[in-house]
């Protein structure tokens, strides 16, 4: 089926939300959710798979730069390119934004993740000790100019 991926929308918060409690032991609210949805130095996008939200994804921006914070796709869907492809899409979006590199921080002990965060041109620059809570983890710290992701 096909998979739909567009810009978040005010609507989209209690679904987003909600998966974001299912997967990550820390979640954002769904204020802060609200509230970076409405400002203009961040762009979250949805996908949706036969009508299901299946994943979200977004960054905030500071002036040529983006940091990633939120990539999550629901468990059923995982394994299928949704989030590749969500983040290709948020990548070309924001280099129409003038964004000329991307930062992130993932679980150090997360392979799926880096490999693709690898894929996509991201390099570790280093290592935040005991970043995550809950568990108690170390953070790679990533960047790319994201000249490497194409849809």
């Amino acid at each position: 089926m096909e998979i739909e991926i567009r810009k978040m929308e005010l609507e989209d918060i209690p679904r987003v939300a909600e998966l974001e409690r299912r997967i990550f032991s820390m979640p954002w609210s769904t204020q802060s959710f609200e509230t970076f949805l409405q400002s203009k130095d961040a762009l979250y996008l949805t996908a949706k798979k036969d009508g299901v939200l299946a994943g979200y994804c977004g960054f905030f921006q500071s002036f040529d730069e983006a940091d990633i914070m939120n990539v999550a796709v629901r468990e059923e869907f995982r394994g299928q390119g949704i989030a590749y492809r969500m983040l290709c899409r948020l990548m070309e979006l924001g280099r129409k934004r003038g964004i000329l590199r991307y930062t992130l921080e993932v679980r150090a002990g997360n392979e799926t993740a880096l490999h693709l965060y690898e894929k996509l041109g991201f390099k570790s620059a280093g290592i935040r000790k005991g970043f995550y809570e809950k568990p108690r983890e170390d953070a790679v710290i990533m960047w790319t100019d994201g000249a490497e992701a194409e849809a």
